[in-house]
Parts: structure tokens; sequence; C-alpha cells
């Protein structure tokens, strides 16, 4: 591949098989390189492409400000989700969070720390996206010798779970308050205390997490008719309450987000709902198998 324009010894302006303007960084491959000169692809850890107006003018000053190892620190977090969790963020949150690394180890390095006030929020209701702005803590305290708190794991979990909910880093404060919001009201239904590091809540976190994003993104869910139905029925004999509090969550999203839950998504919440309060892990299996 041929260098159309060198941003610095990491990053060049290239073209690929389809004539269209990337931006690849790798390390070290413009290194004593001018434009004309090919470059080594294998040394390539990632490439933008293609590009709107305003991301390729975010991405070149972030370029022309960032030392190259945040884009590889970056790197190595995305890479990382993708083949462990199958996710994969978009370029948008990867400027964003690469920009985000170098503010700050910026500011770590003159002892200036921020405090988080949703890390509550992110450590019980996103715990997975947490453990990984915890791993990534660990590679940036041990690059430039720092001890970042943990405030610092939730900052990186928010533009995770950004690039989770749909590349807005605003849909995560929604998507928190949504998640409050239904919890609020299995505990009041309950008259019970939840705990939030218990594994079904966790379960049910997460439900509600992709559940929301679902209903934000993909209004026209499917059905699955009469099967639906008959599974539901069976869920209202196994656990009345459980189901007359998921119909309480069902008014609420109705009312709030003008989004009509459907038998499958009443019925998922019935079986999360039991699981939190009474702890059976079987009792979801006990459904299925009645039916038989």
């Amino acid at each position: 591949m041929k260098i159309i324009r060198v941003l610095n010894n990491s990053a060049v302006i290239s073209e690929n098989q389809e004539h269209e303007e990337i931006i690849a960084l790798g390390k070290g491959i413009a290194y004593g390189k001018k434009a004309g000169d090919e470059f080594d692809k294998q040394k390539i850890y990632k490439i933008f492409t293609p590009l709107s107006d305003n991301q390729r003018k975010l991405l070149l000053e972030t370029i022309h400000e960032t030392d190259p190892i945040f884009f590889q620190i970056a790197q190595k977090i995305v890479d990382r989700l993708k083949f462990e969790e199958n996710i994969e963020l978009a370029d948008s949150v990867y400027i964003t969070l690469t920009d985000h690394l170098a503010t700050s180890v910026e500011r770590a390095k003159k002892g200036l720390y921020l405090n988080n006030k949703f890390i509550w929020e992110v450590k019980n209701y996103y715990p997975k996206e947490y453990q990984y702005g915890l791993w990534a803590l660990k590679l940036l305290d041990a690059q430039f010798d720092l001890s970042f708190p943990e405030d610092e794991a939730g900052f990186i979990a928010v533009h995770i779970i950004s690039g989770e909910l749909g590349n807005d880093i605003s849909d995560f404060s929604k998507s928190v308050d949504f998640i409050k919001s239904i919890t609020k009201i299995v505990r009041y239904y309950f008259h019970i205390n939840i705990d939030y590091q218990s594994l079904n809540y966790n379960r049910f976190a997460v439900h509600l997490k992709f559940f929301w994003k679902a209903m934000m993104y993909k209004k026209d869910q499917s059905s699955f008719g009469d099967l639906s139905q008959e599974i539901l029925n069976v869920i209202k004999n196994s656990d009345i309450e459980a189901y007359k509090c998921a119909l309480k969550i069902k008014e609420y999203i109705l009312e709030k987000y003008n989004y009509e839950l459907n038998n499958e998504e009443i019925m998922y919440l019935a079986i999360h709902i039991n699981k939190i309060v009474s702890g059976e892990e079987k009792w979801a299996m006990k459904i299925w198998i009645s039916r038989l």
C-alpha cells in the first residue's frame, strides 16, 4: 500500500482497493517514509474507512495531539471485547475512548483524578463492562507507573457501554435511569432489599440493558405467537406475583416510553423477577418442562 500522507511515525493516509481514503495506524509504519512510499501492511492494527467529514476531522486532530501508545491501548481493549464478548465498538467510540485515555493519564500525572458519580450504577448494572474497565486500568498503571482509582474504571466502562447501546454516550445515563426505575418497581412491589451483587440480579440487569436497546432502536420486535401465550399462561399459574409485577412494569413502560410489551417480553421479565425474589435457579426450567 502506498502512503498518500504521513501523519506521524505510526499513522498514514492511504487508499484501499476501492480507492476510498483510509487512515491506517501501526507501530512505526511511517518511520523514515514519505508520501508515495510503500508501507508494511502487516504492521497495521487499525484502519478507519470510510469516514464522514466530522469523523475525519476528529480523528486527524486526535492523531495529531495524542501519543500513539493510547491508540494501541485502546486497540487492546477493543480486541479483547471482540474476542471474549463479540462486542465491536464503532470507530467513533474507539476515537473518543483513545482521547479519554490520553486525557486521563495527563491529569493523573498531575495528581488530578475525577470522581465518577455513576460508579455505583456501573458496578451494579454493568458489572461485566466494569471488569473490563478495571483490566484497562492495569494496562494504564503498568504503562505509566500510575495508580488510578476505581472511578476511572467506571469512566472506561461507560465508553464500552455507549458502544453497546448505540455509540451515543448519552444513552448510558438513559439506560441507567431505565434499569433503576424497573428495579425500583420490583423492590417496592415485593417490599424487598435486592442483592445487587447476586447472579440473579446481574442477569436481570443484563436483560434490561439489552431490552432497553431493543426498545429504543428496534421497535419491530417479533412475536412467538400462540406458543408465547401458552408459556405465559404457565407462568401465570406458576408464580402469579411475578407475573403481576411484570404487568406493573408493562404499564410503566407504556406510559413512560409509549412502548407496549408483548407476551414474550412479559414472560422473560416474570422469569427474571421470580429468580430475584425466590432465588430458585430451576424455576424457569420447570416452566418449560410443565409444557411437555
